[in-house]
């Protein structure tokens, strides 16, 4: 089997950016996985990466499918020689790539010839392009969640890129979910989709998660997530002070994690003025090898998301050894189970109970840590991709 993996998301590799989130590690360890299990892999990435990606060293034993297109490769050079140039002039240029994307890509013929001699198309999340689209291939993709629908409908006619993911999902080819929660959701809002052609397989987390022999200078509580509405940010550090003032605790800390955003800091200024801002560590991207150390010395992981469609820090936190509380919507009731506390992410009273539960039963949390740290080993990477490739090798025959 050939297998064309697009690595759009891959070509951020370098970049310490928003990108390099969870559908970024979800990418990178398919592939490594894929890689390891010997399957024939030839990249293929969205034509505005395409020079992004031909320069990183990291995959340069992957062949990269070549990109025949005279204006495409013009546009992505254009877009990688600009990448430090400063935000408004790097942001109007991406804009008019999205523009030529949308209005004025034609399907190129020659990019259409190269995909003949390939079985398999498989994204780990970027909607395919054109010559995907047109060309005789299997195509597999990973539907991570729907949140822009549930948050805000979805039009036929609207620009927004989260509409190009959504839109492009047909009746026709086969798609791999993060949960059982999303894949209901992908059913409920595509109905078109028959039930056989869509699987879920639960994500991995990677052996770099584990607990780490080390202390830190303070008493803290991690939280790790971009600063968005969803992830309740605010509902947590509210909580968390409630439940400080309430128990007299004037050791603890709360260290966040994650973008800092500019519109963040006027909600903490606005919102939360009242607080003492010296309790909260806003640390900004924390890298890869650093974030087991972050889990495994904080007293408590917190992640009361309103709704996500795996929760992935909620397991790198399990297999670290920290015990977790984490809203009970969604798909997060799969992942961490009785592994931890699960609250209504809307009810402050029982955030403040779980705070309490898990800082003065200390029975409790080494139960939680024994129980996330079993469970957390049954979620392997390996599994994954080889649940991804039986069901491809099921719809290919």
């Amino acid at each position: 089997m050939k297998l064309l993996f697009d690595c759009t998301e891959l070509s951020y590799y370098c970049e310490e950016s928003g990108h390099r989130a969870g559908v970024f590690y979800v990418a990178l360890n398919f592939f490594n996985e894929l890689k390891k299990q010997e399957v024939d892999i030839t990249f293929h990435v969205d034509f505005r990466r395409y020079y992004f990606m031909k320069n990183l060293k990291e995959f340069e034993d992957i062949p990269l499918l070549e990109e025949k297109s005279m204006v495409n490769r013009l546009i992505s050079k254009i877009l990688y020689l600009t990448r430090n140039f400063p935000y408004p002039i790097y942001y109007a240029l991406t804009v008019l790539a999205r523009f030529y994307d949308k209005y004025l890509y034609r399907i190129n013929k020659k990019n259409l010839e190269q995909l003949k001699e390939y079985d398999v198309y498989f994204s780990p999340f970027t909607p395919p392009s054109k010559e995907i689209e047109a060309a005789n291939l299997k195509r597999f993709r990973m539907i991570h969640d729907v949140i822009p629908i549930v948050e805000k409908g979805m039009s036929k006619n609207t620009k927004d890129w989260h509409n190009k993911v959504y839109n492009s999902i047909n009746d026709h080819d086969y798609y791999v979910t993060n949960s059982e929660y999303t894949r209901s959701d992908v059913l409920k809002y595509f109905p078109f989709i028959k039930e056989e052609n869509i699987k879920t397989t639960l994500l991995g987390v990677n052996e770099n998660f584990a607990p780490k022999g080390t202390s830190a200078d303070f008493k803290y509580v991690f939280s790790l997530c971009t600063m968005g509405k969803r992830k309740n940010v605010i509902f947590g550090i509210k909580n968390f002070f409630k439940f400080i003032e309430k128990n007299n605790i004037s050791d603890l800390k709360l260290v966040l994690g994650g973008s800092t955003w500019r519109r963040f800091e006027n909600v903490l200024n606005t919102e939360l003025s009242h607080i003492d801002r010296s309790k909260i560590i806003l640390t900004g991207y924390i890298k890869d090898e650093d974030l087991p150390m972050y889990y495994s010395n904080a007293l408590m992981f917190i992640y009361p998301s309103l709704y996500e469609g795996f929760g992935l820090p909620v397991l790198e936190a399990m297999k670290c050894g920290c015990p977790v509380i984490s809203s009970n919507r969604s798909s997060l009731p799969e992942v961490l189970g009785d592994c931890g506390i699960l609250i209504n992410p809307e009810s402050d009273s029982e955030m403040i109970e779980a705070f309490e539960k898990m800082y003065y039963d200390s029975g409790f949390r080494s139960k939680c840590i024994e129980k996330g740290l079993n469970i957390a080993s049954e979620f392997t990477w390996e599994r994954c991709a080889s649940e991804l490739l039986e069901f491809i090798k099921e719809k290919t025959v």
